[in-house]
Parts: structure tokens; C-alpha cells; sequence
């Protein structure tokens, strides 16, 4: 069985798998009702062709004169890739923190930085939803490029937990992975080739093996054999999103993402409906604190998210609103 190259975005990965990976369908004009049924209810990933046509982040952001001078001051903690490591066995992370602007100017230069910024934040909702699903992340706090960007008419806006930005050089790799909430992701430079895996295919994409922290070991960029054995059998999906689209990816669906030659930005925004998603959501959430085989950490870990639920629940009966402020690490902050 050939093996394509650890970080090659060009050729596709399905043959490779036994049955082939499906292609996720595309659609236009796709209306809220029919998104809810057809897409949403049976947890299917979709393409919205014409999903982000709208933003006028698709004319502004490949011009980094416009990204410097509408967010350059704006402080950015970024991922350090030499410094990081997304095999799911010596999974860590490593951030440093440097301006926007000059973020902007090397990724755009002829040797851009190893930097990523991750979870850049655009947008908060300011609903029981975003506070119930608070991360503790290292963003940018950016909230002047939320003008360009236009909300997605898919959820109400009650529901929206965070938009984020994702900005980094081209032909990378994120690990194999699964978040707790509904994902639209749409490409506004670059482009983006997506794996895609329903949640009930854990037990072959591990192989036996422990996550953590949702990265699934035996997927990393670096391992020539990370499409061989067990793990080829998955039942899963592959599709390449461009400017203008907008994927969705349903809770708790596996996922690895590569990006396409050069500069690489894409907005996504994190759902949680509530009660609707609740029980999905922290479900989720406790697996991905305690592991897939742990099941005396797995229930701790929902008594305590069960906990943290009503604390919050509380807090936002008196304060009627999410906190507006995200806890943002130190420079060089290491998981």
C-alpha cells in the first residue's frame, strides 16, 4: 500500500482506507429547515458551497497591509510548531506571544514563522451556551475583524459559544482530534483537505491505544505508518473546503485537518444549544478529560462537569450573560 508523504496536501487519503473514505456532500443554497434535518439531526458533515460568500474577509484578509492596520496592535499567543508536538503519545503544546502585526508580516513574507495562532478570538456569543462552553484557551482577542465576517444563519445566536480565527503557514497538520461542540469552519485564504470520522469509530482510529486530551495516538504527521493496519479500516469522510465554503463538522466527529502550500486562514464558529445539546456536550467533554477506557475517571469527570454545569447555571441567572473575557496563558505557556 503506497504511503503519501507526511504532510502532503495534494493527493487524497481515501484509497488508502478499506472501505474508501466517502466524499462529504456538497450543497448551495442550503436552507435552515433542511440543514436541521438533513445534516444537523443525523450528525452527517456537510459542504455549504456558498456558506461564506458573503464575508468580506474573502476581499480584505489576503491583504496583510489591511490585517495589520485594522488588528496589528492586538497582543496574538501563538503556537510554537518546532517547539510543539501534536503525536497523540508526546502530545504538547508550546505558545509564545508576539504582536498581531508582525504575525501578519512574516506569514505573508517569503520565510514565514512556525507560528500558528490557534483559536484567535473574533467573537464570543453572550449567552448560557458560550459560558457553559468556556475553554480555557491562548487566543488573540480580535475583535476588529469581526466586521468582515457574517453569522451563519444555522443556529440562533444564543447558541454561539466562540468564532475563532486559525492563521498559520502552509502544509500543516493538526492531530486527530474531536470537540465537544458543532463546528462550521469556512476558508478565507488557503485551503484546507479534512478527514472526517463519526464518533463511534474511536475504537478503531485508537487501536487500543489511550487519548488524551481527544488526540488520537498513531496519526501524527511524522509516522510514515499512520494510515496502515487497524486504523485504515474506519469508516469516515475526506473533502477539501476552498474560499467561500463552509464545512460542518458535527460534535464529537473525529477529525484531521491539512492545510494547502502558503499562508492559510480560516474563521470557525463553536455551537452549543441548550438544553437540545447539553447531554451530548458534556458526555464529550468527560471522554475527553478521562479517556475511552477509564470509567471510574470517565464518571468523576461527568460528576464534576455536572458540577461546574450548575455553578454556571448560577452565575448566569445573576449576571444574565457570559463572561466577556477569555483566560488568556502566559508567553511560553506549555501543556
Amino acid at each position: 500500500m503506497p504511503v503519501p508523504v507526511s504532510n502532503d496536501f495534494s493527493g487524497e487519503f481515501s484509497p488508502l482506507f478499506d472501505p474508501p473514505l466517502e466524499p462529504v456532500e456538497v450543497v448551495d443554497a442550503l436552507s435552515v429547515q433542511d440543514f436541521d434535518q438533513r445534516y444537523r439531526r443525523p450528525r452527517r458533515p456537510v459542504v455549504i458551497n456558498d456558506g461564506a460568500q458573503s464575508w468580506r474577509a474573502l476581499q480584505r484578509w489576503s491583504d496583510p497591509t489591511y490585517l495589520a492596520a485594522a488588528a496589528g496592535h492586538r497582543t496574538t499567543f501563538v503556537r510554537d510548531l518546532d517547539a510543539s508536538n501534536v503525536d497523540g503519545e508526546n502530545y504538547h503544546e508550546a505558545y509564545r506571544e508576539v504582536a498581531f502585526g508582525e504575525l501578519v508580516e512574516r506569514l505573508f513574507s517569503d520565510q514565514p514563522p512556525a507560528w500558528y495562532l490557534t483559536q484567535g478570538l473574533v467573537m464570543r456569543g453572550n449567552g448560557l451556551g458560550a459560558m457553559m462552553a468556556a475553554r480555557r484557551t491562548w487566543p488573540a482577542s480580535l475583535p476588529e475583524l469581526a466586521k468582515d465576517l457574517s453569522l451563519p444563519p444555522y443556529w440562533p445566536l444564543d447558541a454561539l459559544a466562540q468564532c475563532n480565527l486559525w492563521m498559520g503557514p502552509g502544509n500543516q497538520c493538526s492531530g486527530m482530534h474531536y470537540d465537544e461542540f458543532d463546528n462550521l469552519n469556512g476558508v478565507v485564504v488557503g485551503s484546507k483537505r479534512w478527514l472526517l470520522f463519526p464518533h463511534d469509530q474511536a475504537d478503531v482510529l485508537l487501536n487500543g491505544s489511550q487519548v488524551r486530551q481527544t488526540i488520537a495516538p498513531g496519526f501524527h504527521a511524522g509516522e510514515a505508518n499512520r494510515f496502515e493496519g487497524a486504523r485504515t479500516r474506519a469508516r469516515g469522510y475526506e473533502c477539501v473546503v476552498r474560499p467561500g465554503q463552509l464545512l460542518y463538522v458535527p460534535a464529537g466527529m473525529w477529525h484531521q485537518v491539512f492545510s494547502g502550500p502558503g499562508a492559510g486562514l480560516a474563521v470557525n464558529y463553536w455551537y452549543l444549544s441548550l438544553p437540545r445539546d447539553a447531554a451530548r456536550a458534556a458526555v464529550l467533554h468527560a471522554r475527553r478529560y478521562s479517556g475511552f477506557s477509564r470509567r471510574k475517571r470517565f464518571v468523576l469527570a461527568l460528576g464534576v462537569i455536572g458540577l461546574q454545569a450548575t455553578i454556571k447555571t448560577v452565575q448566569y441567572g445573576f449576571g444574565r450573560r457570559a463572561p466577556a473575557e477569555v483566560e488568556i496563558g502566559p508567553p511560553g505557556y506549555s501543556l
